[in-house]
């Protein structure tokens, strides 16, 4: 994929980054290891990105030609790639705590039956 873009440099990248910094540094979670994890997560946050770009681009099944006579179409593997980097993006987020903060919230607000 040429001239792929930066995430890192996106208004997006870097709200989202803030987010998170402020948020731990108002719990007092402001130790390298859980700045660390931040990272991890924003990097997986760039990755995830670009497997969606891709996925737009090529859509979720890629045409092959692996001969005269042979081709066909097969699953765009980012896909898959991208179900495995979200799913670790949640495990970071739930490690930071903002699992448990998201389901104090919902309590507190009266969750999604409010208006019932």
């Amino acid at each position: 994929m040429a001239g792929k873009k930066d995430y890192k440099k996106t208004k997006q990248y870097k709200a989202l980054k803030k987010e998170l910094i402020d948020d731990l540094e108002s719990r007092g979670l402001i130790s390298e290891p859980y700045r660390d994890k931040v990272d991890e997560y924003m990097r997986l946050w760039c990755w995830l990105q670009m497997l969606n770009d891709d996925i737009s681009e090529r859509g979720v099944f890629i045409e092959y030609q692996n001969g005269e006579n042979q081709k066909g179409t097969t699953d765009n593997k980012s896909l898959t790639i991208a179900t495995r980097v979200s799913g670790q993006m949640l495990s970071i987020w739930a490690a930071l705590g903002f699992k448990d903060q998201a389901v104090k919230a919902k309590a507190v607000t009266g969750g999604e039956d409010d208006e019932l």
